[in-house]
This record gives structure tokens, sequence and C-alpha cells, in this order.
């Protein structure tokens, strides 16, 4: 998922804000660790931003710092992922992802009609691979049975998620972190999803 980068300097001009106020929002968690992305540039090392997540971001904490608490803003942030709880019916309506990862995730959990965060990440990852990579249902079906059963018991989401497929059959595999895999001849990676980016995508969505 590429985005497109701004320079610490050119949001710091294009915001009005100081640099003291960038890096206490970051101490006080208002901006996540992982948005501040350490690149080699011409004149030495430099951070950046994902643009339009970051002036999203600093734009939300201008309209409610004199509105919210610290403490308040930093709850809205987070999405509330731990009580996060929304009816199907209400989830649909939303029209967040499409028919057919709705269709995926109603075949594998039939009687689920109060969804939690999980379940909207799990069929958010399906939507996005379904578009990026033109998954099939049955592959959807497979991906969301993994992710489901591996985030009630992880509370981590720093994984790739790869979609393989050897021989016509679909396997699907979670990788932690940036470690490598190392894969059988004839093995065709079909899709791969970091899920730590797909997480901070949607809380965004969520949060909009």
């Amino acid at each position: 998922m590429d985005e497109k980068l701004i320079s610490k300097k050119d949001l710091l001009n294009l915001e009005q804000i100081s640099y003291g106020t960038l890096y206490r929002w970051k101490r006080q968690g208002l901006i996540p660790e992982n948005w501040f992305i350490h690149k080699a540039t011409d004149i030495g090392q430099a951070t950046f931003f994902p643009e339009e997540k970051i002036l999203a971001r600093i734009d939300r904490i201008k309209e409610l710092k004199n509105e919210l608490s610290v403490d308040q803003m930093q709850e809205l942030f987070s999405a509330n992922v731990e009580s996060f709880k929304i009816p199907m019916k209400d989830f649909k309506e939303l029209e967040m992802v499409g028919k057919m990862s709705l269709t995926a995730f109603t075949a594998v959990f039939p009687e689920k009609d109060l969804l939690d965060f999980n379940d909207v990440f799990g069929m958010y990852v399906v939507d996005n691979l379904m578009k990026q990579s033109g998954i099939y249902l049955e592959d959807a079906k497979q991906v969301l049975r993994l992710l489901l059963r591996y985030l009630s018991a992880e509370e981590t989401k720093d994984y790739q998620l790869l979609l393989l497929r050897k021989l016509g059959v679909p396997m699907t595999v979670l990788v932690r972190g940036d470690e490598g895999i190392l894969l059988e001849d004839n093995t065709e990676v079909i899709a791969c999803a970091n899920l730590g980016e797909f997480e901070e995508a949607l809380k965004d969505q969520l949060i909009a």
C-alpha cells in the first residue's frame, strides 16, 4: 500500500505548528509512532509522514484540543477497539466493504449479528485483497477463518498475511513483523497484506 509522504519540514510549515508541538502530540499518543518514517536523503537523515493520514490527524487534533482532554482524544484516536461493537445491519448501511466481503463473512459466521472490531477488521482486509489482488470468494473465506482465529488470541497485528497457492491449492500464512519466508517451488503468492497498516487505515475510517 504505497502512500504519498510529506517531510517534517513541509508538514510544520503547512500546518503552522512547532517541532515541540508535533513531538508533544507524539509523546501523548495522539500521533502513532509508526507514522514517523526515517529515511536517508541527499542531506542526511530526515523524517517523513504518510501525508493524508498526518494532515487529517493534525486537523482533527486542532479541532478537538479545546473541547476534549488529552485522555479523551487518546481514547477517540484509538477507535475504542476493545469496546467497539456494531450490529451487522448497521454495519451494512455504512457501506465500508463490498457485498462479496459481507457474503464471505456471513458464510463463515452465519450466526454473528453483533460485530466487534476484529470482525470488521477481517472484512476490511478481505475487501481490500479482493480489490487489489482479485482473490476469490473461497480464498476470502479462508482468510477470514485464519484472521478471526488468530485475532481472538493475539494482541498485536504486527504480521504480514500471505495468501499462497501451490498446485491449485490455496494456503493462508501469517508471518510476524518483517521476517522473511522461504517458499517451495511452484508456490505462488496470490495476495499480501500488512495487518498493522490495515489496522491504522481502518481506525482512521472509523474516527473520520
